[in-house]
């Protein structure tokens, strides 16, 4: 069949598409078609027109029949490989691009296709191999080092890509992309100053390139520079007010500074934007359960569900919030879903890991693995003793800085190293899993069943209602007690006495790993306290004031003594050595500081404490209140809903100021 000649109203197409004026181009190529229907010419320039006018379902029907028409011709086959690209027909995208660099094998944009769809069906290996070898054949040409570090980087070798990357940018410093995804790179490896300094080259570039202003809002609440992060995303919201994603980061950034009143007014907002947004709906209903209204986060919980049905995804989300309502029983079926357990199965794929207790407790061998921080580990195992008065022998992996502490809990028959193997057992159970097993399924089940279907209607936020009744001993066992070595207590009286008179309080301002050291996929917890208004708050304390705070950072004792008027004495070196931190924790007149493995220590040593907690509370202190069922006698003091600390610390103060003198207790 020969070729449709070019008439008058193709030319003048032509000449529009060039200029860029698609309306007009648009309308010469439907002349030629209303008189020939079959021009595959003006086929293949409209369908191409209307792809670059991101109208690719329109282009799909006439690129598909123009190169029905003309099969040997490579350049329309290449304009609907890209049109399959962009409908996500990767595997037809694959066979159209292949097909034209059979009939033009010298062709770099079909070889660059073929990849393309290679590498967007997951077959990174082998896009990589065709990028490697455009790279090289045509090493001045910025876009094959460009898509070869993005398989590189999806290949989890940001190293690679990083090179990759700097290769494109040597050919053209102006590639936003590439700027952007290198930028991306140096973040996964957590070079976060050099990725700050490419986002931010982006920005020169062009300050209206969202992708690097987004990242970089990210990179920002990565370090807990929360508060410039939040500047950077109303800077994305005011260009574009429907972008989810700034959305959902603006209310990270509130999360992380404890406003929690603001998180949840950024999620209604967002939730305006996106009603049927499963992410948007979960991240509503988080922030619903952090500000305390529990039935109408069930309910976005629920609406989540119906959109996008995913147990495992809703039990995840409802875990910490049950947990941090009270409802435990319910709570523990969830808890499940945490990563742990499926970290566990990965590294020891031939160890059966369960959940569950055999059905014959008494006498039956329990093998219990550590997981998860010391701190979560000491919580977890105040449930063994509740699994031996049941008859089972425990044997127990230990994490190395707690096996020598957990060698004289007695209801641990047998503690191990870190390094041992599993042992043969009736059951092997992670200590997380502890309380779901000794918990009655059908309590469980019950119970979750009916949060589900009939979530109270109370709100919280300014109340103190909570559906657990602190006395219950089997709910909320008491913490794991750990008696401290005598040799250890006479090392610490001592060195008390050498430091300053009683009464003494411990301090401690900061826990979890600090943003920048953290390797995670995913932000982990940490907390932190300001140190001007604790200082201030634990001046008024009548006594001698002890740093416990874990690798203090230059100056941080220095300055907490100066604003507390008083010497601060540093006993931080305990903190990598629990021996000596659990006999300290047992002599110490009072402690105070946000949560850390220090509570469990010293609540094992039988003592209580203050307890600082930021907000939204961890699970642990529950989602109101000053006190926590789970650490009987502890004071909680709580960042309020708005981010103030003053109430806290006005009431730490008031408390600290009248601890009693050693004659009188």
């Amino acid at each position: 069949m020969s070729p449709p000649l070019p008439d008058k109203n193709i030319a003048e197409g032509m000449d529009a598409h060039r200029r860029g004026d698609f309306r007009q181009a648009l309308l010469c190529y439907e002349k030629t078609l209303a008189a020939q229907p079959d021009h595959a010419i003006a086929l293949n320039l409209k369908g191409t027109a209307l792809f670059q006018c991101d109208q690719p379902e329109q282009a799909l029907p006439l690129l598909q029949r123009a190169a029905q028409l003309r099969r040997n011709d490579a350049g329309i086959l290449g304009n609907l490989g890209q049109v399959y690209l962009a409908l996500d027909k990767h595997v037809d995208a694959e066979q159209v691009f292949r097909k034209a660099l059979r009939l033009e094998p010298n062709q770099p944009d079909y070889q660059m296709g073929v990849a393309n769809a290679l590498a967007l069906q997951g077959k990174l290996s082998d896009a990589e191999v065709l990028f490697t070898r455009l790279a090289q054949r045509h090493p001045h040409q910025p876009l094959p080092w460009f898509n070869l570090g993005n398989v590189q980087r999806d290949q989890g070798r940001a190293a690679d890509a990083i090179e990759s990357f700097r290769h494109a940018l040597a050919l053209d410093a102006n590639a936003l992309d590439a700027r952007n995804n290198l930028a991306g790179a140096l973040h996964a490896l957590l070079r976060f100053d050099d990725a700050e300094r490419e986002y931010r080259a982006c920005l020169v570039i062009d300050p209206d390139y969202l992708p690097a202003r987004i990242s970089l809002a990210s990179l920002l609440i990565d370090v807990a520079r929360d508060a410039e992060a939040e500047v950077v995303c109303r800077e994305v919201l005011q260009c574009e007010p429907g972008h989810i994603d700034a959305w959902l980061m603006l209310a990270n950034a509130q999360n992380h500074q404890g406003r929690i009143e603001d998180q949840l007014h950024t999620m209604r907002a967002a939730a305006t934007r996106a009603r049927d947004n499963v992410k948007v709906i979960k991240a509503c209903a988080g922030a619903l359960f952090d500000a305390g209204y529990f039935a109408e986060a069930m309910r976005e919980v629920a609406r989540a569900q119906a959109i996008e049905p995913d147990e495992t995804a809703r039990q995840d989300l409802l875990a910490g919030a049950l947990l941090a309502y009270g409802y435990i029983e319910a709570a523990w079926i969830c808890y499940r879903h945490r990563p742990g357990p499926a970290l566990f199965r990965a590294k020891n794929p031939q160890v059966m890991l369960s959940n569950r207790l055999p059905g014959e407790v008494k006498g039956a061998h329990i093998f219990v693995q550590r997981e998860q921080g010391l701190g979560d580990e000491l919580f977890f195992l105040r449930y063994a003793p509740l699994l031996a008065r049941r008859g089972a022998r425990i044997t127990y992996r230990a994490g190395r800085k707690l096996h020598t502490l957990l060698e004289r809990v007695t209801c641990l028959a047998t503690v191990l190293p870190e390094s041992a193997p599993v042992p043969a057992a009736d059951a092997v159970l992670l200590v997380g899993d502890l309380p779901h097993a000794l918990t009655p399924g059908d309590i469980a089940q019950r119970q979750f069943a009916d949060v589900c279907a009939t979530a109270p209607a109370q709100t919280i936020a300014a109340g103190r209602w909570m559906p657990y009744r602190e006395n219950e001993a089997t709910r909320f066992p008491p913490g794991l007690a750990i008696p401290p070595l005598p040799a250890r207590i006479d090392d610490m009286r001592q060195r008390l006495a050498s430091v300053g008179a009683p009464p003494y309080l411990g301090l401690t301002w900061r826990a979890g790993v600090p943003p920048r050291e953290q390797g995670a996929d995913g932000w982990t917890l940490y907390k932190s306290a300001a140190i001007d208004g604790f200082a201030k708050a634990a001046g008024a304390f009548p006594g001698t004031l002890l740093a416990l705070q874990r690798g203090p950072l230059p100056g941080e004792i220095a300055a907490f003594a100066q604003v507390a008027g008083r010497p601060v004495h540093d006993f931080s070196d305990l903190n990598d050595d629990l021996e000596g931190m659990l006999a300290l924790l047992a002599l110490i007149d009072d402690y105070a500081g946000v949560s850390n493995t220090n509570m469990h220590l010293r609540i094992a040593a039988g003592k209580t404490a203050r307890v600082l907690v930021p907000g939204p509370a961890e699970w642990r202190w529950m989602v109101v209140g000053d006190t926590s069922p789970w650490f009987p006698g502890f004071s909680l003091y709580r960042q309020a809903t708005n981010g103030d600390w003053v109430p806290a610390w006005n009431a730490l103060a008031l408390d600290l100021a009248q601890t009693p003198p050693p004659a009188a207790r």
